[in-house]
């Protein structure tokens, strides 16, 4: 046959030119293409493009040298790439097209004829690529065919068609002229364990199944028996971890299937989400809490603040940085919005899940008790007011009968009065405690704020205080020489409630020590006692409302657990703080502190 370059060669001549160009690279693979079956179904695996069309070359060249017809359906890239190898070791293609023994086909073009709803359609097959078989095998003494079609499929991801196409082509060969089929597949494209049981069935597809280079390339037998030995010892170690993976995922899906039931079906409103305050879950509990489907929750423009009214915002923020810098936020209460606005007053708990930036959350609804709360409050403020009036009317006559009885010089009957008005005196206060608590709870406590000197009260304070203890001595130490802004009764109301607690919590001592000190912004007061002293995991809760300290035989003293709630939060609405140090045993010391004028 003619040729393009300057030597013509003969049949023969041009498949052995052929073979000893390519087999001068090291990536040839070692195979006899011209001992290929009449036919023949044989695939070949794939590292690079580079390996995959030095073999199409050979099997085409050599068929070509040999006299046989050959049909190639391959992608663009690979078709130009061919020919011009081709082409390079002396073929005439132009000439092979004319009498038609080179057949080139576009593998994209050639599926849109024969694809039906994403599968090969055995009809269109057997009409489109049985035909032009037909058509190529005339006269002719064999037929190669390079298809790449089922390696197109593969790739784009429709591997049932590509497993269905291999099928069709064992098919035709079965009903028309024999022809040996090369396929070819990158692996690439069995990357995975998923690939397993399909890669199987591609093997199965095949008369034959040629290895990619990396075993190909190998040109002695003991080095392919090294190669097979150790790829035996890789797929023996990996069977050995597919296995222990499996035991892992079985069990780490038993584990998730005891979360979710647990997160389903807890009573308490459980959600997760992101520190930006997206929804991520949230399980039946919270949602019913909200009246909100998942879907409505877990929507992009649903956030942690649309759920919650505006004054409660900052509570979330805090929640979040506490998060950040210590993984738990604690407890604290808000206010969560129903879908249909009403309000819901909740508990929440949140902590972060582990190397993420993500949290879950503990919701539960305390609306009945804030109901209760409410509503003692109003009782307490109600009894209060009603008991006021008639203590006030008992202390009037109480003082009348003293001022009566001193002219008759009666001690013994001034005794008993004395007595009688101390008590009044501790109901009195009882009573004012309630309507404080009542006051703060409506936002209603007044406060007439002036300037005043911090010693001048505390001297006031302890001087009365002293007059009226039998049992005490309270040692005042330091002075703040220095002025405040507040309510100079209100801050006296504290240092006499703190005085009290200091002496009732102290009843095996007799001295009650108090300081005052000032540094560059603020006066800072601490009274230290030598009674009983606070545990360190109660000590959280002596500002909480109603809550009385016991002593180590579980002794309750006397009083409501009132006065240092109202304590914390009249220093509090001055702008300072008030807190305990105390050990279980060891007497106690409250401090507080106001802001300088």
């Amino acid at each position: 046959m003619t040729t393009t370059s300057k030597k013509t060669y003969t049949s023969s001549e041009t498949a052995e030119a052929l073979r000893q160009t390519i087999a001068e690279r090291e990536l040839t693979p070692h195979l006899n293409w011209s001992e290929m079956g009449e036919s023949e179904h044989f695939v070949q695996f794939y590292e690079n493009d580079v390996f995959l069309v030095n073999s199409l070359s050979e099997f085409v060249g050599t068929g070509l040298g040999a006299g046989d017809s050959c049909i190639v359906i391959t992608t663009k890239a690979h078709r130009e790439d061919l020919e011009e190898r081709l082409k390079a070791i002396g073929l005439d293609l132009a000439a092979a097209r004319t009498r038609g023994e080179y057949n080139a086909l576009d593998a994209v073009e050639t599926l849109s004829k024969i694809m039906v709803d994403g599968m090969p359609d055995a009809d269109l097959f057997f009409e489109v690529v049985g035909s032009l078989i037909e058509r190529t095998a005339q006269g002719r003494r064999h037929v190669r065919i390079f298809g790449e079609m089922v390696a197109h499929l593969w790739v784009e991801g429709n591997q049932p068609a590509a497993i269905r196409l291999e099928e069709l082509w064992n098919d035709l060969r079965n009903t028309i002229h024999p022809f040996s089929l090369f396929c070819a597949y990158s692996t690439r494209g069995f990357a995975g364990e998923v690939y397993g049981i399909p890669f199987h069935e591609i093997c199965k597809q095949h008369s034959r199944v040629i290895p990619d280079e990396s075993y190909s390339a190998l040109t002695s037998p003991d080095e392919r028996l090294r190669a097979i030995t150790l790829l035996q010892q890789k797929a023996n170690s990996l069977e050995a971890e597919i296995a222990e993976r499996k035991i892992v995922e079985e069990r780490l899906r038993i584990s998730e299937n005891r979360y979710r039931h647990l997160f389903d079906s807890n009573l308490i409103g459980v959600f997760v989400s992101d520190f930006a305050g997206t929804f991520l879950d949230a399980n039946d509990a919270f949602l019913n809490l909200l009246g909100y489907s998942r879907e409505e929750l877990l929507a992009e423009t649903m956030q942690r603040d649309t759920l919650t009214p505006p004054e409660f915002h900052y509570l979330s923020q805090n929640a979040v940085k506490a998060l950040q810098e210590t993984g738990a936020s604690g407890t604290y209460e808000k206010e969560y919005l129903h879908k249909s606005g009403k309000r819901i007053a909740v508990l929440v708990a949140v902590t972060r899940i582990e190397q993420t930036d993500t949290c879950i959350g503990f919701v539960l609804d305390i609306s009945e008790r804030k109901e209760l709360d409410k509503r003692k409050d109003e009782f307490i403020s109600m009894a209060s007011h009603e008991l006021k009036t008639p203590v006030t009317s008992l202390k009037g006559f109480l003082n009348l009968l003293q001022r009566r009885l001193i002219t008759q010089e009666d001690e013994k009957t001034l005794h008993y009065l004395a007595r009688m008005d101390t008590q009044v005196n501790k109901l009195t206060r009882l009573i004012n405690d309630l309507l404080d608590l009542s006051k703060m709870q409506s936002g209603q406590l007044d406060y007439q704020a002036e300037r005043f000197q911090v010693d001048a009260l505390v001297q006031e304070i302890v001087d009365n205080m002293q007059g009226t203890s039998h049992t005490h001595r309270v040692l005042l130490e330091g002075q703040a020489q220095a002025e405040v802004f507040g309510d100079r009764d209100r801050i006296g109301q504290v240092l006499i409630n703190l005085l009290n607690n200091a002496i009732k919590y102290s009843p095996h001592a007799d001295t009650v020590l108090m300081r005052i000190a000032k540094d560059r912004h603020q006066v800072v007061v601490s009274i230290q006692d030598f009674g009983i002293g606070i545990a360190q995991e109660y000590q959280h809760k002596i500002f909480e409302r109603f809550y009385q300290v016991t002593d180590a035989e579980e002794k309750t003293y006397p009083g409501l657990g009132i006065g240092l709630y109202i304590s914390c939060q009249i220093i509090k609405r001055h702008g300072g703080q008030l807190w305990v140090e105390s050990k279980k045993g060891e007497g106690a010391t409250f401090h507080f502190t106001l802001p300088l004028c």
